[in-house]
C-alpha cells in the first residue's frame, strides 16, 4: 500500500459512520448514481463488480436488476466502510453479495477469482491515488462486450455556462477536502477513450458525470 493510499484509507476510516449523509447524496449524486447503474443494462443473473463500493450505496440499485440469481461483489480497501456495507446488506437480506477488503490496484485480472458481466465505480476514481490502475483493473474484470460504468465528480468541461463553474465551487471545494477527492481528473474520459458506444450524462450543474460503455474486443 502506498503512503497516499494509506492516507485515503485512514480518512475514510474516520468518516465511515457519517458517510451516507455527509456526502449530500440526495442533492448531488442520487440521479447520477441511478443513471450509471441504468447504463450498465443489467439483467437478472448478471455478475457485477462494484469497485470502491464504500458503504454500499449502489447495492440496492444493482440488486433490483440482477435479482437473487445474480451475484454482486463489492471491493473496498477501508474496513470501516465495508462494515457499513455489511450492515446494509444484512438489513436487506442480500445473500448473493460478497464483500472483499482489498486494493483494486493490486489485483488486476489475476487477483480476481472470477469474471463479471459488468463493473462499476462511483465516486471512487476521483479519490483512489492510482486511479488509472484502478480503471485498468475494472476493464480486465469483464470480457469483451462487458459493460463498464463510472459516476464521479469533477470540474465541468470548458465551454459551459459560467454559472456552472462559479456557483457550486465552494461546495465542491469543501467536499473535496472532506473526501480527499481530486476534481481535476475527469475519470469519465477513460470510459469515452476505452469503451465502445460510450454514453455520458452530466448532472448537478455539470459537476457530476455518469458514463458507461462496452469493453471492445481485443
Amino acid at each position: 500500500m502506498t503512503d497516499a493510499t494509506a492516507t485515503v484509507c485512514r480518512r475514510y476510516g474516520r468518516i465511515a459512520a457519517i458517510y451516507d449523509w455527509a456526502n449530500v447524496e440526495g442533492i448531488l449524486y442520487a440521479r447520477a448514481r441511478a443513471r450509471a447503474i441504468e447504463l450498465l443494462d443489467l439483467q437478472p443473473g448478471d455478475r457485477v463488480l462494484d469497485v470502491a463500493c464504500g458503504t454500499g450505496a449502489n447495492f440496492a440499485l444493482i440488486e433490483q436488476r440482477i435479482g437473487p440469481s445474480g451475484h454482486l461483489v463489492g471491493i473496498d480497501l477501508t474496513p470501516q466502510m465495508l462494515n457499513q456495507a455489511r450492515a446494509r446488506a444484512a438489513r436487506h437480506g442480500w445473500s448473493n453479495l460478497r464483500l472483499q477488503e482489498d486494493d483494486i490496484c493490486d489485483l488486476g485480472a489475476d487477483g480476481l477469482d472470477e469474471q463479471f458481466d459488468a463493473a462499476v465505480c462511483t465516486l471512487g476514481l476521483s479519490v483512489i491515488p492510482q486511479w488509472q490502475r484502478a480503471w485498468e483493473a475494472m476493464v480486465s474484470a469483464v470480457p469483451p462486450g462487458g459493460r463498464l460504468a463510472i459516476m464521479d465528480a469533477g470540474y465541468p468541461e470548458t465551454g459551459g455556462r459560467r454559472l456552472n463553474v462559479v456557483v457550486p465551487r465552494p461546495l465542491a471545494w469543501a467536499l473535496s477536502r472532506l473526501f480527499a477527492a481530486d476534481c481535476s481528473r475527469r475519470p469519465w474520459r477513460l470510459v469515452e477513450r476505452d469503451t465502445r458506444n460510450a454514453t455520458s450524462d452530466r448532472f448537478t450543474w455539470g459537476w457530476v458525470t455518469a458514463a458507461a460503455g462496452a469493453k471492445p474486443a481485443a
